[in-house]
């Protein structure tokens, strides 16, 4: 399916839509919003979604799409088609909802797109999220069990486990780690690792990663970046095809993410549903039920506010007692068997951790 804005037919039926959306994205957003690059990917994710729905809906070229395809009807029937042919989970249907309806914003206040259209375009409500109901995250042997899911004798299976293992230790929103380069993967002095993360507002934090994560990182990389003379400003996930490289799409993570979910499910039924912010949520919970204080937590995630990290804190006692009695008593963890929770007692780490350091 042709994609937008990068690539332009010159003989389009409606040349203002796509000067408009040219424009959406590459000045009011980051401009004039001063939105971040990761939402404005967001954005142009979206809006890429629609035209791809327009055109398969209604057989139509991209070059055909116009103004015209921009209202409640459509949108409404994009939505059903996120959930139902793509699978899309709620939260991130209602996104994809709001990225549209930001669009049709800017472009009615442009008086591209009718005040009347976009009236209607307003009105349409976000889902409701039955499955906010109940804080959902995973225990560190259903981390375990998905990570066992991909089939490593083909190449896909090794990127697949090393994003997940990467996933879950750094804590990344999926557009921070779909960003990466390999430069931001590094081996320090001492032989750790640090991985720097640029986030929402472009903070950067330096977080430290397990080494236990190292033969899946080197494996990885033996696979899909031998070819050293590239350099370490290539990104570090990344799809080919017919030999073009480009960004990997939060589409394409979900789509491994809900298959290993379901081959998962053969051994556990109840595994929570599949989605990139589960691995985060899961990864804050264990910090928290091994002792790191809310503040770090907080930090680490790279939370503006507190308040917003406490979720982690409303997890019943009895929740936290088991959760903690399996941290100590087996000393588990994600990798292996004999290690227990490395930053609980050390200071230093959990500042280096937070980004205070």
């Amino acid at each position: 399916m042709e994609r937008l804005v990068i690539r332009m037919k010159p003989k389009t039926t409606d040349p203002l839509l796509f000067s408009r959306l040219r424009d959406f994205l590459t000045s009011y957003l980051p401009v004039v919003k001063r939105k971040s690059p990761h939402t404005v990917a967001a954005y142009r994710d979206a809006l890429n979604l629609y035209l791809e729905y327009i055109c398969d809906a209604k057989r139509k070229r991209l070059n055909a799409v116009s103004l015209d395809d921009f209202n409640k009807d459509d949108i409404l029937a994009f939505l059903a088609w996120l959930r139902k042919e793509r699978g899309n989970a709620v939260p991130t249907v209602n996104q994809r909802l709001s990225h549209v309806k930001g669009f049709c914003r800017y472009a009615s206040k442009r008086d591209v797109l009718s005040a009347l259209v976009y009236e209607e375009v307003k009105e349409i409500s976000e889902e409701k999220d039955t499955r906010v109901q109940d804080f959902i995250w995973m225990s560190i042997d259903e981390v375990r069990l998905m990570m066992e899911q991909p089939n490593t004798e083909k190449k896909t299976g090794i990127r697949d486990r090393f994003f997940m293992a990467l996933l879950y230790e750094s804590g990344c929103r999926d557009e921070e780690m779909l960003h990466l380069k390999r430069m931001d993967f590094v081996l320090n002095g001492k032989g750790e690792v640090d991985l720097h993360v640029f986030g929402k507002g472009s903070k950067h934090c330096c977080t430290p990663i397990s080494n236990d994560i190292l033969p899946y990182y080197r494996e990885y990389c033996g696979l899909y970046h031998c070819n050293t003379e590239k350099g370490q400003d290539e990104l570090l996930f990344y799809t080919d095809r017919n030999g073009i490289r480009a960004q990997m799409s939060p589409d394409n993570v979900q789509r491994f993410l809900k298959t290993y979910g379901e081959s998962a499910r053969r051994t556990k039924p109840e595994l929570p549903h599949q989605h990139p912010h589960l691995w985060r949520r899961t990864r804050a919970m264990h910090l928290y039920l091994a002792g790191v204080p809310l503040p770090l937590v907080s930090e680490w995630l790279g939370h503006s506010d507190e308040v917003t990290t406490r979720v982690y804190a409303r997890a019943t006692d009895e929740m936290k007692r088991q959760a903690q009695q399996k941290l100590s008593q087996s000393e588990d963890s994600v990798f292996k068997e004999d290690v227990a929770f490395k930053y609980a007692d050390d200071e230093e780490t959990l500042k280096k951790l937070s980004g205070l350091k």
